[in-house]
């Protein structure tokens, strides 16, 4: 009968340092989870262990699984804490329990492995458990090789050491996850804003750019740009600009507006809207750029007021500049001569504009995007 004696002495084992090490420094599930079962497979006489979380009352939703000996074919590996579940329910937040100490205050946790897995090619487990505050996140599941009736000071002292050191891990691995969920959805708003929007670290390089940004910095680069940076005809007025701003910019969270003059075509400049991010010095944030073409060249879209442009979301880019000369007075003509269309299409795709903005005319239109 195995019982776990949480205060055990803690043990350094050199021969542990090369997995020891790839668990601190794992970044994602998948490597957390190949560094913890070559650890625990050198360490353990180990039959299979699993990492069960995104747990669900005591049904765990993911699930990560290693087979000692990749032959057992037989072998079924665990993906449920029905076993443990009544144990658990009398000792809340306890951090490791074996099979035997369940069996102990259990007398049908037998019946329930065997109904679980009738053959299970091993005769104890381990589970060490994370919690936060009173819910269950995560159970490492440990199997041990049927030869094995218990451990020895060493695999005990093993077994204080991997629990803080896996339970850092995960909450590491956890924060990043959240973090790069954050990002995507971040990123994924920003790309469909109806507005040149560009997101750029402190060396001006940009983490995420809108699709009209992507549009509008085509037209400003040429041919032999850097891939991911801005124009150089936009990038390096704005470097200038933030080294001129550094003594007297707007503190972060404020923002501030300069233009930049196209370097081929003179009638085309760019007005450049920066918000730095709360929190960081002016020079070293993060910067949020709203670009905004002016001039005889600009595209009606970007006439319209920023604070505009998410209503818009609903029309297509083509409906976007129409939109906007129609809100700036022009008339269905001049429109079309604009945009080289034809009347019949523009009066087609104002029609489109008003059902899809719910407005019954043009001075309506006008009045919601200015």
């Amino acid at each position: 009968m195995l019982m776990l004696d949480a205060t055990c002495a803690s043990a350094t084992t050199d021969r542990l340092a090369a997995e020891r090490a790839a668990l601190v420094k794992a970044l994602d599930m998948a490597s957390l989870w190949q560094a913890c079962a070559a650890l625990i497979n050198k360490a353990l006489p180990c039959h299979s262990c699993s990492l069960l979380f995104d747990i669900d009352g005591y049904q765990p939703l993911q699930g990560r699984h290693h087979l000692a000996d990749a032959g057992d074919e037989d072998s079924r590996l665990v993906t449920s804490l029905e076993v443990a579940a009544p144990y658990l329910d009398a000792n809340p937040r306890i951090r490791w329990y074996t099979f035997s100490q369940i069996a102990s205050q259990d007398a049908h946790a037998p019946a329930r492995l065997k109904a679980q897995n009738p053959t299970p090619g091993w005769r104890e487990f381990i589970h060490l458990a994370f919690w936060d505050g009173t819910r269950l996140e995560a159970v490492m599941s440990i199997r041990i090789l049927t030869a094995h009736t218990e451990l020895s000071d060493a695999e005990l002292a093993f077994l204080a050491e991997l629990y803080p050191l896996l339970d850092a891990s995960l909450q590491r691995v956890r924060m990043l996850e959240s973090d790069r969920l954050r990002h995507k959805a971040v990123e994924d708003l920003l790309y469909e804003l109806p507005l040149a929007a560009v997101l750029v670290d402190e060396t001006l390089a940009p983490s995420y750019m809108s699709r009209e940004a992507k549009r509008l910095c085509r037209r400003w680069s040429a041919d032999a740009e850097r891939s991911g940076r801005l124009p150089h005809a936009i990038e390096a007025p704005l470097r200038r600009w933030m080294a001129d701003a550094a003594g007297t910019g707007p503190l972060p969270g404020n923002r501030a507006t300069f233009a930049i003059a196209h370097p081929r075509r003179p009638d085309e400049t760019l007005r450049v809207e920066v918000s730095s991010a709360p929190g960081n010095s002016f020079r070293h944030a993060q910067h949020l750029l709203i670009l905004a073409p002016t001039g005889e060249a600009q595209d009606a879209a970007d006439a319209i007021p920023a604070r505009a442009l998410p209503l818009l979301q609903c029309l297509s880019p083509s409906e976007r500049k129409v939109a906007g000369l129609v809100a700036s007075g022009l008339r269905n003509d001049a429109i079309a001569e604009r945009l080289c269309r034809s009347r019949k299409t523009i009066e087609s795709q104002i029609s489109s504009i008003f059902r899809k903005l719910n407005v019954a005319n043009r001075t309506q239109l006008a009045r919601l995007l200015n």
